[in-house]
């Protein structure tokens, strides 16, 4: 066996755990705030009204960027679960 205690080998693996499970949500974030706006996801798909654009579903599905309540939402596919776009609540 190793000459390192058991204690901080425990402590040494949660520690990794939990700062690889911190660059994925972080990761996860990013890939949401870099979403095309509404307006630049219909006209890059050539779309007249909201449909994702990988599986043809009119089913969407929406949620705050930070937390329930943000303005700052959303969208995606309630069928194939991808992201297709964000909006700010209240902008016209």
């Amino acid at each position: 066996m190793s000459d390192i205690p058991f204690p901080v080998l425990v402590a040494a693996l949660f520690l990794f755990g939990c700062l690889a499970g911190l660059h994925m949500l972080l990761r996860h974030q990013e890939t949401q705030r870099a979403l095309p706006a509404r307006d630049q996801y219909l006209a890059t798909h050539d779309l007249q009204s909201v449909v994702c654009a990988h599986c043809r579903s009119i089913d969407t599905r929406e949620f705050g960027l930070n937390d329930g309540d943000d303005n700052r939402r959303v969208v995606a596919c309630s069928q194939c679960d991808k992201l297709l776009f964000r909006y700010t609540r209240g902008e016209q």
